[in-house]
């Protein structure tokens, strides 16, 4: 009996911890379409619970405050950004000709989405919210020197300096935040994605030609 009753409540357990992971998972897509629509002021809690099946009671029962829920989101898709970006950077290991592809890969994949620029819009909230800022920077520190110490890495096996390489990472970076932020309004999707393959090809060539120096 006593074996039973501990069976019949970790199953009760499993089922309530995997209710409020499809819970959370529902949330995190609503907050991510409201973000993409609304911008960050105009996002409430409200207009999020519509997007969901769920009372706005039962939503802040997970998230009490906007801000919650705000780092919630930028938590989970920070982890799937740096998930992403190390499974490309394994596969082109430290082949120096692929760079111009990961790059494109990159703005395809991930900055050239709605989860990117509800990533953006947190972010710029934040500057002005320090509440925000505070909770959001230790996860955001951690985001960059992951992903920056891995592509650091393979400029390194190309004899390329840090400064140098340091310098391309957070331009290429501002730069395709700046693209997706116009999100429409400057330019033309085609423009943004010409663009973003003649930074890409700069970059190989800048790459090859430190490298032939330094040979």
């Amino acid at each position: 009996m006593k074996n039973n009753f501990q069976d019949t409540g970790e199953t009760r357990k499993s089922t309530q911890a995997e209710k409020s992971d499809r819970m959370r998972k529902e949330i995190l897509l609503a907050a991510i379409s409201c973000l993409h629509e609304f911008g960050y002021h105009r996002a409430s809690i409200k207009k999020i619970t519509e997007k969901t099946r769920f009372s706005q009671g039962a939503l802040q029962h997970h998230f009490p405050t906007k801000e919650d829920l705000m780092v919630f989101v930028l938590e989970r898709l920070l982890a799937k950004s740096v998930r992403l970006t190390l499974e490309w950077l394994n596969e082109i290991g430290e082949d120096k000709s692929r760079i111009s592809e990961l790059t494109i890969k990159w703005w395809t994949n991930q900055a050239n989405s709605p989860e990117y620029l509800t990533m953006v819009e947190i972010l710029v909230a934040a500057r002005t919210e320090d509440s925000l800022r505070r909770r959001i920077k230790p996860t955001f520190d951690n985001f960059a020197k992951v992903t920056d110490d891995r592509i650091l890495a393979i400029f390194d096996s190309n004899r390329i300096s840090q400064t140098i390489a340091r310098t391309l990472i957070t331009a290429s970076r501002q730069m395709m935040t700046g693209l997706i932020s116009s999100d429409g309004l400057f330019m033309k999707e085609e423009d943004k994605q010409a663009y973003i393959e003649h930074w890409a090809m700069f970059l190989q060539q800048l790459i090859e030609h430190r490298m032939q120096e330094s040979a």
